[in-house]
């Protein structure tokens, strides 16, 4: 199916989606495995240095038991984390259309928002320096208006998170939402 087929449910009388764009795989992934590969780091050397206090005699087997539990327990939670990234990115489509901003997102269900261009107040762009880091061109474009503005460094909740190209994208999501502005007006 069409990525644009995927939004048919949602679309007005009258409404075009004009383009989608989908979330970078790798990005999403790469944020997911930094925080809990930090996490499993510091367990592990916590556990090393509980061995270490096993074999000194100064912690005992079910101690140690314990810790290796907590170790595993991590590694599952991470394995489960990837899984739901990986549904995330299958389900998640951006779209613009000619009279609202749309995001199809979900893990296990699907669900929709959506952002007429004549209640948009500001459209932001953030770049990251993991976004940087990686040499993906990648970044977030966030959309704010007076029921959902922008906080926090300009994140909202109507957000094109991991996209490609992202300064590209803003511009022409602007032009999108310029013109559909002074048709209004008119």
């Amino acid at each position: 199916m069409e990525d644009k087929e995927l939004f048919n449910l949602v679309l007005g009388e009258n409404e075009e989606i004009l383009k989608t764009y989908r979330p970078n795989k790798f990005r999403a992934f790469f944020a997911q495995i930094i925080l809990w590969g930090f996490l499993i780091i510091l367990w592990a050397l916590i556990l090393v240095g509980n061995i270490f206090a096993y074999k000194a005699g100064e912690s005992t087997m079910g101690e140690l038991a314990g810790n290796i539990a907590f170790v595993v327990m991590w590694i599952v939670l991470m394995s489960l984390s990837l899984v739901l990234t990986h549904l995330w990115c299958n389900k998640t489509v951006y779209a613009i259309t000619n009279k609202r901003v749309l995001i199809r997102t979900g893990r296990i269900g699907v669900d929709y928002k959506s952002l007429d261009y004549n209640m948009l107040g500001a459209v932001t762009v953030n770049v990251s320096w993991v976004d940087k880091l990686l040499h993906k061109n990648t970044g977030v474009i966030a959309f704010g208006s007076m029921s959902s503005p922008l906080v926090n460094n300009g994140m909202a909740k109507f957000v094109f998170s991991f996209i490609k190209n992202p300064y590209e994208v803003y511009k022409e999501v602007k032009a999108v939402i310029d013109a559909s502005k002074s048709e209004a007006n008119k």
